[in-house]
């Protein structure tokens, strides 16, 4: 748990993971606010077009709480390699232990947080969307913070690899427009892909 501790420090400072999870709790308020805009009848997400609101709702719920996310990246390890920092981490722990801590700490903490925080929310407005929503919203942000990953990793670069997230993200909106949104419910096997595929690059990565 050591090193754990030492990674939220240094990538949120002293009290940054509590402002996450304050802005995750007003994410899913957020969540049942919108649904309620357009569906202000019901508690329950049963036909296709209330499920068809609920998705968008959560699909850009994921993008805003991916773009902080791809900015930890690019500015937490992508400054460890950048500067070299990671190898503070590196002479603790191997590389292997390294890296799936800090993707831990990075991406899963943060989405694990939000899934709880919204389901606590749901809970307490007797909202009842199907389950299913967990899989639509970790398949899109998992897609999006794995390449980011994986670019951050190659680039070494934080900026660069930031402003190459938010193109990641662009091209998803695009993509959520012209009415392919379905599409992000089959991501995940796609996922887990490329986070084998960071972790091959961080393994090989010079530093």
């Amino acid at each position: 748990m050591g090193i754990i501790n030492l990674l939220i420090k240094h990538r949120y400072g002293q009290y940054g993971l509590l402002s996450y999870v304050e802005l995750e709790f007003a994410l899913g308020v957020g969540i049942v606010a919108s649904y309620n805009f357009f569906h202000p009848q019901t508690r329950s997400v049963i036909d296709g077009d209330q499920l068809e609101i609920f998705n968008i709702i959560i699909w850009t719920i994921g993008i805003i709480l991916a773009t902080l996310v791809i900015k930890n990246i690019s500015l937490g390890i992508g400054q460890d390699l950048y500067d070299g920092t990671i190898i503070s981490f590196l002479q603790m722990r191997s590389r292997r232990e390294v890296f799936f801590l800090s993707y831990f700490v990075d991406v899963l903490l943060i989405g694990i947080i939000f899934i709880l925080a919204s389901e606590l929310v749901f809970s307490l407005a007797s909202f009842n969307p199907p389950l299913i929503w967990i899989n639509s919203f970790l398949s899109q942000y998992l897609f999006i913070c794995n390449t980011s990953y994986i670019f951050t990793i190659l680039i070494k670069r934080p900026f660069r690899s930031f402003f190459t997230g938010i193109v990641i993200i662009l091209i998803l909106l695009g993509i959520e427009l012209t009415g392919y949104i379905g599409v992000f419910n089959y991501l995940l096997p796609i996922d887990i892909v490329l986070i084998y595929l960071a972790y091959y690059l961080f393994k090989k990565v010079s530093i």
